[in-house]
């Protein structure tokens, strides 16, 4: 179906970091480049085109953007981050703030050495995913996923040791990946940023794909994706 406008929201990769014509963060909307892959994808649908993306942002602030910004007649590119970080409201500003491995303050180290938990990482981002994606459903909303940390299909025992205290963990993983894993959209069974790695396509120095790496991302979805999507990508 025709789209009148893209929106797409994710972190620095969706926002275009180190790609030539990315200005500096200094809003959330469109403060992003005009040669990422959802940028270029909206092009070639002839629809406008708004990013909604923050360098260094985790899941909880997504789902909550997306939240935000339901409109109608209008594609969802939703590129979720990396499961460790950790999203959270200051109770001083009511404005949202991300606790990240690579921060150095002590609170994040506190956070890292004494709560974070690789299975609580993925059954909570599970949850965010999910919950997203039966708000667009329900909204009757198309939108495309992906997500650039693959532990998404992990399950518990590839994790841990199998032992009979875990089925609750199981079950718990396991019906909601059921329910999330065939709505992400992969590259060729790879993240964006491993696909592109792969590929041998230039990398910036801060670990970033350049323009090279998402001209052949937008030829990705859009062949593979675009004119396959059907009811159930609503």
């Amino acid at each position: 179906m025709p789209y009148n406008r893209v929106i797409a929201i994710g972190d620095s990769f969706t926002r275009g970091d180190e790609l030539a014509d990315c200005p500096p963060q200094t809003e959330i909307d469109d403060c992003a480049s005009s040669f990422t892959w959802p940028a270029l994808l909206a092009k070639s649908l002839d629809a406008t085109y708004q990013s909604c993306s923050l360098g260094g942002a985790g899941n909880q602030w997504i789902s909550w953007q997306v939240a935000c910004r339901l409109k109608p007649d209008t594609l969802y590119i939703v590129n979720w981050s990396w499961f460790e970080r950790f999203d959270y409201v200051d109770i001083e500003t009511d404005l949202w703030t991300t606790t990240h491995p690579q921060h150095e303050d002590k609170l994040d180290h506190y956070f890292y050495r004494n709560i974070d938990s690789d299975i609580w990482n993925l059954h909570r981002n599970l949850q965010q995913m999910h919950s997203t994606i039966c708000l667009l459903k329900q909204n009757n909303i198309d939108f495309i996923m992906t997500c650039l940390d693959t532990h998404y299909s992990l399950t518990y025992n590839d994790m841990r040791s199998p032992n009979p205290g875990t089925i609750a963990w199981t079950r718990a993983i396991s019906s909601l990946q059921q329910q999330v894993v065939p709505y992400i959209v992969d590259f060729g069974g790879m993240s964006f940023l491993e696909w592109s790695k792969h590929k041998q396509y230039p990398i910036g120095p801060n670990g970033h794909p350049l323009e090279k790496a998402h001209a052949e991302a937008a030829k990705y979805i859009n062949t593979n994706v675009i004119k396959g999507m059907t009811n159930e990508h609503r």
